[in-house]
C-alpha cells in the first residue's frame, strides 16, 4: 500500500545529529511566528468535504477577550466547575500576565473575573485545575522568559549561564475562583512546561511534571496535600535509553527541527474507569515519538511501549519523518486508540551546505524565508566570523568580501545581531549556539526581525562552517576550555549555501493502543485497497488539512501546524483540535476513509474524517484570523461546550453540533 503524497523534498537530506541534546530551548526562545492571520483558500468540494473557507460543526456561543486583543498573548485553556483558566506566553515580551480566570456559567456571556500574575521574568504556559479533596486546585507551570545572564551571554556577568525568571510549578486554591490564594509557590527549581494530575480510588492525588532541562525529564509528585507537595519519582528518556533499547532502535531520536528527544506534553488516564483502576500515561517526546507508562504505582512507573513513525511520512512523503511529537490523548472505544499530534513550526528542512556536509538549521521568524517558491530560494556566498554582532562596529561585507556573516549567540537579542550585520552589508546571517552546559548542541527557532535571511545552527555546526577542526561537542561546558578557540573577528570561514526544501507542517496521527495487532481498512467500496495489520502503537490513521502540504503556504499564511487536542467525552472516537491558523477542527474515526487530496478533497486522511471547522472570518473585524493554541471540553449546566484559546483574541466558547448526514457538510455517517 502506498499512502504517500506526490510531494518531493528535493536534494536536501537530513543529517542526524551526533550527540544527545537535552535542553528544551522553548524555555529560552519561543518557536512561534508573528504572522498568524489565515489566508482563505477556495477548493473543490467532492466527497463530502468542504472548502477551506467554510465553517461548520462549530457554533460560536461566546467570547471573552480576557486582557485584551494582543498578538501572541494567550496559551493553554482549562475549565472547571463553570470557570475557564487561560495561561499566557507574552511573545515576545515577558511581562507579568499570568493566568486569566473567566466566569463561563453563562456561556453566551463569559466574563473575566480576575488574573493571577506571574512572577517577574516568568511565563505561565500550562494551566490545569483538579479537585483535591474538597479543594479546587489550580496547577500552573513556571518557565523563565527573561534575558539570559551569566557566562557573558547577557546582562549580569558571572558564570551561571542562566535565564532570569523562576521555574517549577505553583498551586492555588480556586475553590472560590474570585478569591484565589496560593497553597504552594515555586515547587521544584527546574523550568516546567506541562503537568497532569490524577486522583486514585484511595483518594490520593498525584501530579506528573515535565522537566524542561534534565536528562531524566519526568517528575512525579504526591499533591494529596497541595500545600505540601512531595516529589516521589524521577525518570525519563535518560533512564529508558539504558533500560529500553527500542526507544533508540528506530533511529528517530534526532530527526526534527530541534533534533532532540525532549518531552513536551503528558496525559494520564484511567484505562478501567469501572470498579477497578488501571492508570496509564502517554508522553509526547519531540522526536522519540509517543511513550506509554503504567503509573498504577506512581513512585515506580513502568515503561510499556514506544511508538515509531513510518519510515516514509505518509502525508508529506519525506524520509525520515521529522518527529516533533507534541501532545497526545487516549481515545476510542475502551481507549483502544491514541490521538497524537506533531507540532512543526518550520515548513522547510533548512540546511547550511558546506562542501559535502549539510548542517541542519532553523530559520528565524520575521525575516525573509529561504526555500522553494520564496523570493529567495537559496543564498550562496563566502562566510566570515563577526563575533557577537551586538551593535558594535564589525568588518563590513565590502571589507571582508563575504556575503554571509557567522555570529555567536549571546549578550544581545537575535534582532540586534541581525540588524547589525544587515547594516554592515551582509545578505544573510548564521547564528550558532553559545557556550552553556547541556545546551551547546541545541537549536532554536529565533524570534528575529530583519530584512535578510537568518538561520540558527548548533555550536558544532558553527565551528564546521568556520572551518575549525577538532571541536568536540561533548566537551562544551561552562568554560569550553578544551575545545579550539574561536578565531578573531573578521576571519573568513568556508563558502556556504543556505538552502531549504519544503517538508510541510505537523498533523494528527492515530495509534493502535490495544497492546496487540489490529487490522484496519484502506479505502471503501470500489476504491478499497487491501487492509493492513498494525502492531501495538503502530499508525492506524492520520488527518492533515491540505493547506499544510502546500508549498505556496510555507510562509505568510500563519502557523499551519496542529497544536493541542482533546477527545470528546460523549464520543471517544471524536477529537477536537486547536490548529493555530487553521482554526478549530473536529475529526472522527471513520474506518475506510482514505484521501490524499488527489481530487481536491481538502485533506490527506486515513480512517479519519473531518466533521467540523472554525476559522474566524473577516466579518468578525479585529477578531478575524484564528490562531488557536488550546482546547478543552467542559460541561456547563448539563450541556457540553468546547473551549478554545486563541493566542491573540482570548477565549472562545463553542457548541459542536452535527449537520444532517444527507448534507454536503455531513458528520453523522460516512459517504459510501
Amino acid at each position: 500500500m502506498n499512502m504517500s503524497s506526490t510531494l518531493l523534498v528535493g536534494s536536501l537530506c537530513l543529517t542526524v545529529a551526533s550527540g544527545l541534546v537535552w535542553a528544551h530551548e522553548d524555555s529560552a526562545s519561543d518557536g512561534s511566528k508573528a504572522d498568524n492571520k489565515h489566508l482563505l483558500h477556495d477548493t473543490p468540494n467532492p466527497d463530502g468535504h468542504v472548502p477551506s473557507n467554510v465553517n461548520y460543526g462549530f457554533t460560536v456561543i461566546g467570547h471573552d477577550a480576557l486582557g485584551g486583543i494582543s498578538d501572541g498573548k494567550y496559551t493553554d485553556v482549562w475549565a472547571h466547575e463553570g470557570y475557564a483558566y487561560v495561561g499566557t506566553f507574552e511573545e515576545p515580551t515577558c511581562d507579568r500576565s499570568g493566568v486569566f480566570i473567566s466566569d463561563i456559567r453563562d456561556p453566551a456571556n463569559p466574563t473575566t473575573i480576575g488574573m493571577i500574575k506571574s512572577p517577574p521574568n516568568t511565563r505561565i504556559n500550562d494551566v490545569k485545575v483538579h479537585k483535591v479533596g474538597a479543594r479546587s486546585v489550580l496547577i500552573h507551570s513556571l518557565e523563565p522568559c527573561g534575558p539570559l545572564k551569566g557566562n557573558g551571554q547577557a546582562i549580569g556577568g558571572g558564570n551561571g549561564g542562566k535565564q532570569q525568571g523562576q521555574g517549577g510549578i505553583s498551586l492555588w486554591d480556586v475553590t472560590d475562583p474570585t478569591m484565589p490564594h496560593a497553597l504552594k509557590q515555586n515547587f521544584l527549581d527546574t523550568p516546567v512546561h506541562n503537568t497532569f494530575a490524577w486522583t486514585t480510588a484511595a483518594g490520593e492525588t498525584f501530579l506528573m511534571i515535565v522537566d524542561d532541562i534534565n536528562v531524566d525529564d519526568v517528575i512525579i509528585a504526591d499533591i494529596t496535600k497541595p500545600q505540601a507537595p512531595k516529589k516521589i519519582a524521577t525518570t525519563g528518556i535518560g533512564t529508558w535509553l539504558e533500560t529500553n533499547p527500542e526507544v533508540a532502535a528506530d533511529g528517530q531520536l534526532f530527526t526534527g527541527v530541534f533534533a532532540a528527544p525532549l518531552l513536551h506534553d503528558i496525559w494520564v488516564n484511567d484505562m478501567d474507569p469501572g470498579p477497578g483502576e488501571d492508570w496509564h500515561a502517554v508522553l509526547s517526546y519531540w522526536d522519540a515519538g509517543f511513550i506509554i507508562l503504567d503509573v498504577n504505582d506512581p513512585a515506580n512507573p513502568v515503561f510499556l511501549g514506544d511508538s515509531t513513525y513510518p519510515e516514509i511520512d505518509p502525508v508529506l512523503g519525506i524520509s525520515p519523518a521529522e518527529g516533533n511529537a507534541h501532545a497526545a490523548v487516549f481515545g476510542g472505544d475502551g481507549f483502544d486508540k491514541i490521538f497524537g499530534g506533531d507540532e512543526d513550526f518550520d515548513a522547510f528542512f533548512t540546511a547550511v551546505i558546506v562542501g559535502s556536509n549539510e548542517y541542519p538549521a532553523s530559520q528565524g521568524s520575521d525575516v525573509p524565508q529561504v526555500g522553494p517558491g520564496a523570493a529567495i530560494e537559496s543564498v550562496t556566498g563566502n562566510t566570515v566570523f563577526v563575533g557577537l554582532a551586538c551593535g558594535e562596529a564589525i568588518p563590513t561585507a565590502a571589507e571582508t568580501g563575504a556575503s554571509i556573516a557567522v555570529i555567536e549567540r549571546g549578550v544581545c537579542a537575535f534582532t540586534t545581531k541581525a540588524q547589525t550585520i544587515e547594516a554592515a552589508g551582509y545578505s544573510a546571517g548564521i547564528v550558532f549556539n553559545g557556550v552553556a552546559p547541556d545546551r551547546c548542541e541545541a537549536s532554536v527557532s529565533m524570534l528575529v526581525e530583519a530584512g535578510i535571511p537568518m538561520v540558527f545552527v548548533p555550536r558544532s555546526s558553527g565551528f564546521g562552517i568556520l572551518g575549525i577542526n577538532g571541536y568536540d561537542p561533548a566537551q562544551c561546558g561552562a568554560d569550553d576550555g578544551t575545545n579550539p578557540a574561536l578565531p578573531a573577528v573578521g576571519t573568513p570561514g568556508i563558502a556556504s549555501t543556505i538552502g531549504a526544501a519544503f517538508d510541510g507542517w505537523g498533523y494528527l496521527h492515530v495509534l493502535n493502543n490495544t497492546q496487540g495487532d489490529v487490522t484496519v481498512p484502506v479505502g471503501m467500496g470500489a476504491n478499497a485497497q487491501d487492509p493492513v495489520t498494525v502492531g501495538y502503537l503502530g499508525e492506524i490513521g492520520f488527518y492533515a488539512p491540505a493547506e499544510l502540504t502546500d508549498p505556496a503556504l510555507a510562509s505568510g499564511a500563519g502557523d499551519l501546524t496542529m497544536h493541542n487536542l482533546e477527545a470528546d467525552p460523549q464520543q471517544p472516537n471524536r477529537v477536537f483540535i486547536s490548529w493555530y491558523s487553521l482554526g478549530m477542527r473536529a475529526v472522527e474515526w471513520r474506518p475506510g476513509h482514505f484521501h490524499i487530496n488527489a481530487q481536491g478533497e481538502g485533506v490527506a486522511s486515513w480512517n479519519m474524517h473531518e466533521v467540523g471547522r472554525f476559522i474566524a472570518g473577516e466579518e468578525l473585524g479585529e477578531l478575524a484570523g484564528s490562531n488557536f493554541w488550546g482546547v478543552t471540553v467542559t460541561e456547563v449546566n448539563g450541556e457540553q461546550f468546547v473551549l478554545g484559546s486563541d493566542r491573540s483574541t482570548g477565549l472562545w466558547i463553542f457548541k459542536w453540533e452535527c449537520e444532517d448526514a444527507t448534507s454536503t457538510l455531513y458528520c453523522n455517517a460516512p459517504t459510501p
